[in-house]
């Protein structure tokens, strides 16, 4: 009778457990942490608030976030987060931690395209979800690390899904958003500030929003818009800078003569003289 060889079935990736906590935070006890400093092992973290405002501060650019709002980051790292002190209430928040190859490899696909401050909405799937590895790891169970894995994927699939969804919308904002700098751009007086007044949303969620659905921010685009005017004039007048740089939307000579230098590699003057030249 011949001998069966075992069939060896290829193990899927897993992904790490590191553990989830529910807490409450308040300006009664100092809740901050500069992640550069931690030294922990090194992990992913997703962290949602359920009531009350952290921040989130990552550049220079600090992020408040309420109900519904999460950071996805790796620990240690070059941000920061804590309680809000403008926050009247206390701040709810729960979070998971994530370790192994597939964890970073997850953080990486979201990050990239929906940033490391994602808006989920207050009633959203992913809370309950966290809520229940929780609960779960409260009681000890599961233990099993391919259900655990499973739990942190369904997890992170519920993420994708969300964020994904919620393009339509991010879309139609874009749209209005790019209409209006072509629109406006000529005019010095408009601004990044002025467009997320005109559409009633906070410039933060109107970058966030732009630079998901076309990968640059609303401030890339109108910079993009005025230095094409200005490229255009360049090529079929003969408009001194500063009435070239008014006429394309910029401040003043010297900001179109050093934005030019920056984005096109030579001046003004010298692209006048190659008309051939493109942007790039």
């Amino acid at each position: 009778m011949p001998s069966v060889r075992p069939h060896h079935v290829s193990t899927p990736p897993l992904i790490g457990f590191g553990g989830a906590g529910h807490e409450y935070r308040s300006a009664a006890e100092p809740y901050y942490y500069d992640a550069r400093d931690r030294r922990d092992r090194r992990h992913a973290v997703l962290q949602l608030t359920l009531a009350g405002a952290g921040f989130h501060r990552r550049d220079g650019v600090r992020d408040l976030l309420r109900p519904g709002d999460a950071f996805f980051e790796i620990i240690p790292g070059r941000f920061e987060y804590g309680f809000a002190t403008e926050s009247k209430v206390p701040y709810e928040l729960v979070f998971v931690s994530m370790i192994g190859a597939e964890a970073f490899a997850w953080h990486r696909r979201i990050v990239e395209r929906f940033g490391t401050v994602l808006r989920f909405g207050e009633d959203n799937p992913v809370a309950p979800q966290l809520l229940s590895l929780v609960r779960q790891q409260a009681a000890g169970t599961p233990r099993d690390p391919f259900l655990l894995s499973a739990a942190l994927y369904r997890v992170l699939m519920t993420v994708l899904s969300l964020l994904s969804s919620s393009r339509v919308e991010t879309s139609a904002i874009a749209s209005r958003a790019l209409q209006r700098i072509a629109a406006r751009s000529s005019d010095p007086s408009f601004s990044i500030a002025t467009l997320a007044r005109e559409l009633d949303l906070s410039r933060e969620h109107l970058s966030r929003a732009v630079r998901a659905a076309t990968g640059s921010s609303p401030h890339e685009h109108l910079t993009r818009r005025r230095l094409e005017t200005a490229a255009e004039l360049l090529r079929r007048g003969t408009d001194k800078l500063h009435r070239v740089a008014t006429l394309s939307g910029f401040s003043g000579a010297n900001y179109l003569c050093r934005v030019f230098r920056q984005r096109v590699g030579v001046s003004p003057a010298k692209f006048r003289r190659r008309p051939w030249m493109t942007l790039g």
